[in-house]
């Protein structure tokens, strides 16, 4: 059974006029596998000419995804890190980057990892602790990458844990061990997937999109970073 409903009389202000086309109506007892929704045709008269658009419910155009804008002080950290990596490749300064750390924190008593330069600074025990937290985060990122691609990143309070996980009671010989096994199982991960995977991404909230070469990268940079807050430390108290 079909019915058919009159559009109203056309509007000489230039209202638009909807005229909903026949469609099936369902009646009691029956079933109709070929129900669809209506088309309705929207006109719209200005200045004595009518135009005519045609729609489909329940179908909308695909909105084009903004990237979040890089506040300043994400900006400023990303050069921070890029200019400490230098432009060189990621794997190198990765392989190296834990046993620099090992060899600065070398000799160096309980007291001394556990002494902060300044208040609200972390004492190199927390330093290093940040750096086997690094390491999981952004282990666990790289799998999500390779193996969703596209799904978002999930963001992290590193002076959170720092506190809350008690970084500065930790032993560093114990932890800079930890970060030499998770960093080599790391990087024979993403060593053994073809190269061309490494652009797949995950979408972080503040940074946007990050390749799995971009986290690599970031990563270098950021053992960088560290290994000379720990050369300050001990150059400030005379280690």
């Amino acid at each position: 059974m079909t019915a058919t409903r009159r559009s109203p009389a056309p509007d000489s202000r230039g209202t638009p006029i909807f005229i909903a086309l026949p469609s099936r109506i369902r009646t009691h007892g029956t079933r109709d596998s070929n129900r669809k929704e209506p088309l309705v045709k929207s006109i719209t008269r200005t200045r004595g000419r009518a135009t005519a658009r045609t729609k489909s419910r329940g179908k909308t155009g695909a909105r084009r995804r903004s990237r979040p804008k890089l506040r300043r002080e994400f900006a400023d950290y990303i050069r921070k890190i890029d200019t400490y990596r230098g432009g060189r490749p990621a794997m190198p300064l990765l392989r190296t980057g834990p046993g620099k750390i090992a060899r600065a924190v070398q000799g160096l008593t309980p007291s001394q990892v556990r002494r902060r330069p300044a208040r609200g600074k972390w004492s190199i025990s927390e330093i290093v602790g940040h750096l086997l937290d690094t390491e999981i985060v952004y282990g666990f990122r790289c799998r999500m990458a390779l193996s969703e691609s596209g799904r978002p990143v999930q963001a992290y309070n590193q002076t959170v844990w720092t506190e809350t996980l008690r970084h500065r009671r930790r032993s560093v010989p114990r932890t800079v061990a930890q970060i030499q096994l998770l960093r080599k199982i790391n990087l024979e991960l993403v060593g053994s997937v073809p190269r061309r995977t490494w652009k797949r991404y995950g979408e972080h909230p503040e940074r946007g999109r990050e390749t799995v070469r971009r986290t690599l990268e970031l990563v270098a940079g950021h053992d960088l970073n560290h290994l000379d807050q720990i050369q300050a430390i001990k150059k400030k108290f005379g280690w």
